[in-house]
């Protein structure tokens, strides 16, 4: 044994005189340049143990270099997966790191798994914010949907994103509300959470979707119930306006929001997984239902951007999809790819083992689903401008009530259904408002809620409105006061808030010495600042409108303007403030009815 001493009971062959050997001496054997003394029969099992134990202590080599087995050198595979999978496939990495036969050139495959949020994997994989703390070789986030958002990631990064190898595992998206809910008889689907002339029995709960995929996937089916055209803004935003506890930041707050007694029964969008979760720590009776109107499923998919590691990659994806594969996801509450939830699972959930639905969404939907919901979340900041001309003094046919006295009093309704954080502005228009202007501040932007002088802002707003009165020989002085209003809210933009200039309109521009459309077309395309936009939208009515005229000027600024045919219209349109929100594309903007 080079290098090394010799084993217990032996010793240096060396050369020795010739004598005569006794009859009952030990014998003896060479083992690797060593000479071992080999006891009589009586002792041979203690012979094979000793020789067995020698051979693999001083020739170990010989059986690595004739048998061909073990590991000359490793293939380390990295990836970064979803908290709710990475334990089921760190159990299978070690089993799968134990098994020599997994190789790849000749080098032995060893899996390592480190859990990450799925948001933060597709910002990796877009090449964006933790993707130098998230470096691996695979990625598999909860679901597809994030390859969009990581896609127009990459694009700005000018890097590529591959195409998903496959699907790990799946769970999915289901509607849960309390078990005894006075409801709980009534059909459930997508469609069926958008509010009818009686109002919906439902009150849709969701997860953050820029956090959790099931709430990403609850707005795409939010998005495909609402139809599209004109109303698919508003039906988006009715759906979703669930009040205070409408998103939850986590599942455990989602499932939490089910208990809070209202006038309608909470529903919450979440995957079985969660859902078994929820029944193993003892939470409160809930019922699944699969939505009528179909589903989504979270689908795991494997990501493996580096190409060199896609053969290991396809390795271990096929070590996940044995039988032993399935039992590890049924531990945590998950279905292996393309197949029925464990009994384990099921029995737990009451989830139906076969649930129809894609995994991934018409091209571009998750993004718009997402930008919309993330618009008609943020604030309002909206300068409110009313025609106050001569016009206005004309009656509103069996009403009694002029249009004047229509349009403050609608608007002052409408406010009325604003949250306190709505910053609001208003002004009058016409001519000679203002020494040679043809607008008037009469309320200055500010949130209802403020309270100055002993009141608040909205009760400012309130009395303002209560005094306006139309100017009987005033002419329009419409495109002046567009311009002037729009640099108004631009002066104050709030990036946190959608900022709009609401015109409010009978007639058509008539201003002499004022600008003309193309003027006005001009200035706002100049002044127009895609980082900080500002959009004009038109509310008109009567039969001397220019509507044309203002929908080109609306939609310069990616508003949109409306025809208002009846007096509640008004108050209508009001209550779909939340949809004016989503307004960069017309035809998405709310309509009045």
């Amino acid at each position: 044994m080079p290098g090394g001493a010799p084993p217990s009971g032996a010793v240096k062959r060396q050369k020795r005189p010739k004598e005569r050997k006794p009859k009952n001496r030990p014998k003896s054997v060479e083992v690797s340049g060593w000479l071992i003394k080999v006891p009589t029969w009586a002792s041979m099992p203690l012979l094979v143990g000793t020789v067995a134990a020698l051979l693999l202590a001083a020739g170990a080599f010989i059986g690595v270099s004739t048998l061909g087995g073990g590991c000359g050198s490793r293939m380390r595979l990295s990836i970064a997966a979803d908290s709710g999978v990475a334990p089921a496939l760190t159990e299978l990495s070690r089993r799968f790191n134990e098994d020599d036969g997994n190789k790849v050139d000749g080098k032995c495959v060893e899996v390592t798994v480190n859990a990450a949020p799925s948001p933060s994997i597709a910002m990796a994989i877009g090449g964006d914010g933790p993707a130098v703390r998230l470096a691996a070789d695979v990625y598999v986030p909860d679901s597809s949907l994030w390859l969009e958002p990581a896609a127009r990631a990459a694009e700005r990064n000018r890097i590529a994103v591959p195409k998903p190898a496959d699907s790990v595992a799946t769970s999915p998206v289901v509607l849960v509300r309390p078990k005894n809910a006075a409801s709980a008889g009534a059909a459930l689907s997508w469609r069926s959470l958008q509010p009818g002339p009686g109002g919906s029995p439902y009150a849709l709960r969701i997860v953050d979707p820029e956090r959790d995929a099931t709430g990403l996937a609850a707005l795409i089916k939010v998005r495909e119930a609402a139809g599209g055209g004109e109303r698919s803004a508003s039906g988006f935003a009715s759906i979703l306006d669930g009040g205070k506890d409408a998103v939850a930041p986590d599942v455990a707050s989602g499932f939490a929001a089910l208990a809070q007694a209202g006038n309608r029964t909470p529903v919450l969008a979440t995957s079985e997984q969660a859902l078994w979760k929820q029944a193993r720590a003892g939470g409160a009776p809930i019922t699944p239902v699969i939505p009528a109107d179909g589903t989504m499923s979270l689908d795991y998919p494997m990501i493996v951007p580096a190409s060199g590691k896609a053969e290991a990659a396809g390795a271990f994806l096929r070590a996940i999809g044995t039988e032993h594969g399935a039992a590890e996801l049924a531990k945590v509450g998950l279905r292996a790819a393309g197949k029925p939830p464990a009994r384990t699972v099921s029995a737990v959930t009451g989830v139906a083992p076969q649930v129809s639905g894609p995994s991934g969404a018409t091209p571009g939907l998750a993004v718009q689903s997402l930008e919309m919901w993330r618009r008609m979340r943020l604030g309002t900041r909206m300068l409110t401008v009313i025609d106050v001309s001569g016009s206005m003094l004309e009656q509103v046919p069996g009403t009694g009530r002029t249009r004047m006295q229509i349009t403050a009093g609608e608007v002052e309704h409408g406010m009325a259904m604003l949250s306190d954080g709505t910053e609001i502005g208003v002004w009058s228009f016409s001519t000679g408002m203002d020494g040679p202007r043809p607008y008037r501040e009469l309320a200055p932007i500010a949130p209802l809620g403020q309270t100055t002088d002993g009141g608040t802002h909205r009760a400012s707003v309130g009395q303002a409105l209560g005094r306006i009165r139309a100017k009987p020989d005033g002419d329009t002085g419409l495109y002046d006061t567009v311009l002037a209003a729009y640099r108004k809210v631009k002066s104050g933009y709030r990036d946190d808030m959608i900022n709009i200039a609401l015109v409010l309109t009978d007639g058509r521009n008539d201003f002499a010495g004022g600008i003309d459309e193309q003027t006005l077309l001009a200035g706002l395309k100049r002044e127009y600042d895609p980082s900080r936009p500002v959009q004009v939208v038109g509310l008109a009515f009567g039969p001397d409108v220019d509507m044309a005229a203002l929908e080109r000027i609306a939609r310069s600024t990616g508003g949109a303007a409306y025809r208002i045919n009846k007096p509640m219209e008004i108050r209508t349109l009001f209550q779909r403030s939340a949809a004016f929100k989503m307004c960069d594309d017309p035809a998405n903007c709310p309509a009045a009815e």
